[in-house]
């Protein structure tokens, strides 16, 4: 055991296997026994901010317990993603219950992977363990991982990179933008660390969400998770974090009795819970950084009994409306009034028309999709590099896109001036009536407020491959027209009097996903790209259109 200070002492707590992870109790100055509160995580690198924690919640008189996963920093074993946490975490907990400073009373605490850990023990969580408060964190690790078939680089190429567990063969400022460039992309690992990653090799190679790898084991498991909680749970997300689709499948399987227990609340955030991009998002920061507010709300009711200073922190769903500036509560989840229908309709010129009235006459557009000179991530939920703070990281959330026109091979399409402000609330759906020469490409739609001054910022955007279209795993012949539908991720965003709704539809979005070869099989074997023609489809017989919830 090392001293810290005075109320701060680090232990080797043991695991049913004999391995010690690495574990630090800061405690209150006067009340013993207290309530106490667990974060587990794997980041090393961010000892200092989870230790400045600690004294927060030591400070508003709970005991907190931060542990290092097996094989980090100084806890002991092998370092192996997601592998041991289960038992990990309720060995621990056990141990905290024995503790003499515990009073019996425990909460789970953590955000993103800590997330996750608190997610996967849930169904096992002892009686003296009375909530969890879970941030940007989701279940469903393949659609976290991929959007219809086509794999999230700029998250977990980045992520795996950060947290291989080795010494890097080059300079760590190249590391990501190698690792973009290698070919094929399985070799990255041996290429940057001289060594195999096999959950990583697992990443890229399962494509299918119908394989066993998703079906079985500790992902299937997890999936299922939040029927099975019995508990309540705070979950915390971002309009413009990664996991928010993630949350949002969680949140909605809780138990009814459980549900009406808890409490989401979704921010106008990043993963980092704060705000990012190039708007401002007026009264955000309601439950000051990192929600602490809400935090200490909800852990003094469920842990000490106090009552809400809150009333909407019990049972409901808070969100923030952008381009409002202002907080909506809901009972049981975001709701809509209609729904609008706007169409694509090419003409021709370079920018098309997008019209609530459905073409006549039935036109297509054509392009040429190079994946060697994919369209640039401009902004979105899809991304985390940006928390290396690389010069050239994609920025997240909303930004400033570039105007209509820039690129042959990005197609626009403008609606006419709005009379009166479009209030999106929910999930926009996309389709599509498409052809490519190519055996197996991509398609990629971003959605768009252009404001009277002409500058203009991403709502929403998404992605699929033809092979994994629909939500399901489909053959593609070449130059065969068919149907997609792209479901983005929900949003509450009001667009204002006089703005431009714009459409964009195109066949990359890299690095937020990989380039797609327009070559059939798994991405991650491919060496070899070739050049793709892809066809849009619009008027009366093969029409493309959008879907809008509105209030």
């Amino acid at each position: 055991m090392s001293t810290y200070d005075k109320n701060q002492k680090a232990e080797f707590v043991p695991m049913r296997d004999g391995v010690n992870l690495n574990t630090i109790v800061t405690l209150p100055e006067e009340g013993s026994p207290w309530p106490v509160i667990l974060n587990r995580n794997p980041y090393p690198f961010m000892q200092a901010d989870f230790l400045e924690q600690a004294k927060f919640w030591a400070g508003h008189g709970f005991a907190f317990v931060l542990q290092e996963c097996r094989g980090r920093g100084q806890s002991e074993g092998e370092w192996i993603p997601f592998v041991h946490e289960i038992e990990d975490g309720l060995d621990t907990l056990n141990w905290v219950i024995e503790q003499s400073w515990s009073n019996d009373r425990i909460g789970t605490y953590g955000s993103s992977y800590s997330g996750i850990l608190q997610w996967s023990m849930a169904e096992h969580l002892p009686p003296e363990v009375k909530t969890m408060f879970i941030a940007v964190a989701g279940i469903e690790r393949y659609k976290q991982l991929y959007m219809n078939g086509m794999f999230r680089h700029d998250l977990f190429t980045a992520w795996a990179i950060w947290n291989a567990g080795y010494e890097p063969l080059l300079p760590q400022d190249t590391l990501y933008r190698e690792a973009l460039s290698v070919k094929p992309h399985i070799e990255m690992d041996q290429h940057l660390f001289g060594h195999t990653l096999p959950w990583y090799r697992d990443w890229v190679t399962e494509i299918d969400p119908d394989r066993p790898f998703w079906n079985t084991g500790f992902w299937a498991d997890l999936k299922e998770v939040p029927c099975k909680t019995k508990i309540p749970v705070m979950i915390i997300e971002g309009w413009f974090d990664h996991n928010l689709n993630s949350s949002v499948l969680s949140y909605n399987k809780l138990p009814e009795s459980v549900r009406s227990e808890s409490c989401f609340l979704i921010g106008p955030w990043v993963h980092t819970e704060d705000v990012a991009g190039d708007l401002d998002y007026t009264n955000h920061e309601l439950w000051v950084p990192k929600q602490h507010r809400a935090a200490l709300q909800w852990f003094n009711h469920h842990l000490k009994g106090e009552p809400f200073e809150n009333v909407d922190l019990k049972g409901k769903v808070q969100t923030y409306v952008i381009g409002e500036g202002r907080w909506k509560s809901w009972d049981g989840w975001i709701k809509n009034n209609s729904v609008a229908r706007y169409e694509l309709a090419c003409t021709q010129g370079p920018i098309h028309g997008l019209t609530l009235e459905k073409p006549f006459a039935g036109t297509s557009v054509s392009y040429a999709y190079d994946p060697s000179n994919p369209v640039s991530t401009k902004g979105g939920a899809a991304l985390m590099n940006y928390l290396s703070r690389a010069p050239d990281a994609c920025r997240p959330a909303s930004v400033y896109q570039d105007a209509p026109g820039t690129r042959t091979d990005v197609i626009s399409f403008l609606s006419e001036e709005l009379e009166a402000p479009l209030q999106i609330s929910g999930p926009i759906t996309t389709h599509l009536t498409v052809s490519s020469d190519a055996e197996d490409t991509s398609f990629t739609v971003c959605i768009m407020e252009q404001f009277a001054d002409g500058t203009t910022c991403n709502i929403r955007d998404g992605i699929t491959s033809l092979r994994f279209r629909n939500d399901r795993t489909s053959p593609y012949t070449p130059n065969e027209i068919v149907e997609i539908e792209i479901e983005l991720w929900p949003i509450l965003w009001t667009l204002r009097k006089g703005s431009i709704l714009r459409v964009d539809i195109s066949s990359s979005n890299f690095p937020a996903y990989h380039a797609h070869p327009n070559i059939a099989g798994s991405w991650a074997l491919q060496e070899e790209m070739k050049i793709a023609k892809q066809t849009i489809y619009t008027g009366d017989i093969r029409s493309s259109w959008i879907e809008i919830p509105v209030q």
